[in-house]
């Protein structure tokens, strides 16, 4: 070992240091950008599973397969994609009422 105990204790210090700084997870605006990410893609899809849900229950129900399946999907999916729009418009408005308020 070279150089004094307290030369070595500094080192140490400073490279544990600077792993927890890599490892210090992400920052509050990475957590703010992953959750926006898992809303929207959350969104989109409930929009598609409930208008494919309901058209399977109604094509059982009135016997009119696959037909009520296909216009229910495609009506689930315009669904999502306008949740997901509105979503959108609401993380940006937040976002820049946070940009007013000097907090980013």
């Amino acid at each position: 070992m070279s150089g004094p105990p307290d030369e070595f204790a500094d080192r140490l210090r400073a490279a544990k240091e600077r792993q927890a700084g890599r490892a210090g997870g992400s920052s509050a605006a990475d957590r703010r950008g992953m959750a926006a990410g898992v809303r929207i893609a959350v969104d989109l899809v409930a929009g598609i599973v409930v208008g494919i849900g309901m058209g399977l229950a109604l094509d059982h129900w009135l016997g009119t397969k696959p037909w009520l399946l296909v216009v229910f999907t495609l009506f689930g999916f315009a669904a999502g994609v306008l949740n997901v729009v509105r979503t959108a418009k609401q993380l940006d408005a937040e976002r820049a009422a946070a940009k007013a308020r000097g907090e980013e």
